[in-house]
């Protein structure tokens, strides 16, 4: 079972199966679990993140520390949006080695910054999320 706070690593066809977050695994914070899951992305931190006029418009810049992350760089967490998988089962090997979780004052952080209303959840399409991730099963 993957919890909030959870940090996973895994394929996600948006926009679609050719993107880059489909063809490279990401890290991705789990910030609702349950059989509905809903999970940010983490990227590793560009200069170009910073500027507002470009995605993400709203985001967290976390360095590593084991104390907070596990994050082995300085990673941006995308706050504009979130990816939404119902009725799955990601195993537990997907969680992240150095830290399975984020701390709660980062938690607490992404789900504030996350509250504006251009939030889009993206919900992705089950088939072909689970034909990028061989370690993630339907729970139907």
């Amino acid at each position: 079972m993957i919890d909030q706070k959870d940090v996973v690593r895994m394929r996600v066809p948006f926009p679609n199966l050719d993107s880059k977050l489909a063809v490279q695994a990401h890290m991705y914070v789990c910030v609702d679990s349950g059989t509905q899951k809903e999970f940010v992305k983490c990227q590793t931190f560009k200069p170009t993140h910073l500027i507002r006029s470009k995605p993400p418009y709203r985001c967290i810049v976390e360095t590593p520390d084991i104390k907070r992350n596990p994050f082995q760089g300085k990673t941006t967490i995308d706050c504009d949006k979130s990816f939404y998988i119902e009725n799955v089962v990601i195993d537990r090997s997907l969680l992240t080695t150095k830290r399975k979780d984020i701390c709660e004052d980062l938690f607490t952080s992404i789900t504030s910054v996350i509250g504006h209303v251009a939030f889009a959840k993206k919900v992705i399409d089950l088939a072909p999320f689970l034909s990028l991730n061989q370690k993630i099963s339907s729970e139907v």
